[in-house]
């Protein structure tokens, strides 16, 4: 009798880092390298997007731009041009979609890809592949992304999450213990900002005690 063996998914959450900003920045090289936030030219204004170079500031996206002005008097404000995110976007699925049709979109700037079926034809190794659409995805729209590669769409996406930009980080078997547990339970797909104080409040402080069983009955007075 013939043993049929079955691989795992190879899955990939592509997210492209700071995109509003980076697309900007794709429009305007003088801007490379520089602390800037896309968003309109007032006072009351609120942050869309903040370049790493803002981040560094402690500037992020929903922060009034007066606060973050404070935090960086060189701030340089870009107004947001939503027709060419929507261009951009729309040709890096497609990118994407030549390396796989398996493709599942997320938002305007993240997508879930199943990459089992190229990995195997190609012969290459999972992390080699993730260079390769970096690679692509920068030299062909000058944008960057960072990739989490894991066999199912939950662990791809807290990969793509833990390196950034440029980032790629491949959860498995062997390591998502050693690099989930210990995570601010906050830090966790799923969970909103209202749901992490309460598991805080029951003592639910990592990823690692959501994973224990011995917290189970805890966890049941939220879920």
């Amino acid at each position: 009798m013939k043993v049929e063996v079955i691989s795992l998914q190879i899955i990939f959450h592509i997210d492209l880092n700071a995109f509003f900003a980076s697309a900007e920045i794709s429009q305007n090289p003088d801007l490379e390298g520089k602390p800037i936030v896309v968003c309109r030219e007032s006072r009351r204004s609120i942050i869309t997007t903040a370049s790493y170079e803002a981040r560094k500031y402690g500037i992020h996206s929903a922060m009034p731009l007066f606060q973050a002005k404070e935090l960086c008097p060189q701030l340089i404000t870009v107004p947001p041009h939503f027709q060419l995110y929507k261009t951009l976007s729309q040709q890096f699925f497609e990118l994407i979609s030549s390396f796989s049709k398996k493709l599942e979109v997320a938002s305007i700037d993240e997508c879930y890809v199943d990459m089992t079926e190229y990995i195997q034809h190609q012969h290459i190794h999972p992390f080699q592949a993730a260079k390769d659409i970096q690679n692509h995805v920068f030299k062909t729209l000058k944008l960057q992304c960072s990739i989490g590669v894991a066999p199912n769409k939950f662990l791809a996406k807290m990969a793509s999450d833990m390196k950034k930009p440029m980032g790629i980080t491949i959860l498995n078997k062997s390591n998502y213990k050693q690099l989930l547990w210990p995570l601010d339970v906050a830090d966790m797909f799923g969970i909103g900002k209202k749901t992490a104080p309460k598991l805080k409040e029951l003592g639910i402080n990592t990823i690692g005690d959501v994973a224990n069983y011995d917290n189970y009955n805890k966890l049941r007075q939220i879920i």
